[in-house]
């Protein structure tokens, strides 16, 4: 497998070049705001030489999610992912609202399996960071992003050409934790899948929080590829949600 990252920002694509695409499935990884490129490499050496040609686009745009639509459709077409026998997505919370706008302008095209990130405490955190860290997000680059995301309800899509799994975080960030109080004043949390308002084939809940999400492949990887293959999670995925206070810093694993 040949992986190289693209002329574009933090693009990462491994390639099996010895088989046509039409015999080949690929993978699909849409970060979000917690992209960087630590966690592009944790991904590309957990889902790298899996079976699968694997794509990490760099689709955000600065100023609107509509943008990064475009964006995810002209890497689409620019790799020619329509050429595939199969694509698989997995999504960060960014990227499921992308997702989800995508296909609902396009349609499912290839598209077979989706795995979105989940949680119903960051994506609290588009709203949070517009009201609270302005220079900060400023600073960043991603003011008016993010402004448009804490203003976008998450957009559904139907699940009847789909597999469709959610992946449910269980923690807040240390970010979250500290906005704690303000995060608690738009309401209170409902961890229930209901609540997250999309039709899917299954789900499990996740100790880690969305930080973690980048990097404890470890964790979730397997539950992502279980997925993908089998069109539901294990039978050792946890189904039922944590009964524990997600702002409070729990230091040690074995309180998973």
């Amino acid at each position: 497998m040949f992986c190289y990252f693209s002329c574009v920002g933090q693009e990462i694509i491994c390639k099996d070049n010895t088989k046509p695409s039409i015999e080949k499935e690929a993978i699909v990884i849409l970060p979000g705001f917690g992209d960087s490129k630590k966690g592009r490499n944790e991904q590309e050496k957990f889902f790298k030489e899996k079976g699968y040609d694997l794509f990490i686009p760099e689709y955000m745009d600065k100023f609107k999610v509509d943008n990064c639509v475009e964006n995810l459709h002209e890497f689409y077409d620019k790799n020619q992912l329509k050429d595939y026998k199969k694509i698989h997505f997995f999504s960060y919370i960014l990227g499921s609202w992308v997702l989800n706008k995508f296909i609902n302008k396009y349609g499912v095209l290839n598209i077979s399996t989706i795995v979105y990130d989940r949680s119903p405490t960051q994506e609290r955190a588009p709203y949070l960071a517009a009201e609270n860290l302005n220079l900060i997000i400023s600073i960043m680059g991603i003011k008016n992003i993010m402004n448009d995301m804490a203003g976008l309800k998450y957009p559904p899509i139907e699940n009847k050409d789909l597999d469709i799994g959610i992946i449910i975080e269980s923690k807040a960030t240390k970010l979250l934790r500290i906005l704690e109080k303000k995060a608690l004043e738009m309401g209170p949390l409902d961890y229930k899948l209901e609540s997250l308002n999309q039709k899917t084939d299954d789900y499990i809940y996740t100790w880690l929080n969305h930080d973690q999400m980048y990097e404890r492949f470890d964790v979730i990887g397997e539950e992502i590829f279980y997925f993908i293959e089998n069109h539901s999670f294990s039978n050792n995925a946890v189904r039922e949600q944590y009964n524990w206070n997600p702002f409070t810093n729990y230091k040690k694993e074995g309180l998973k």
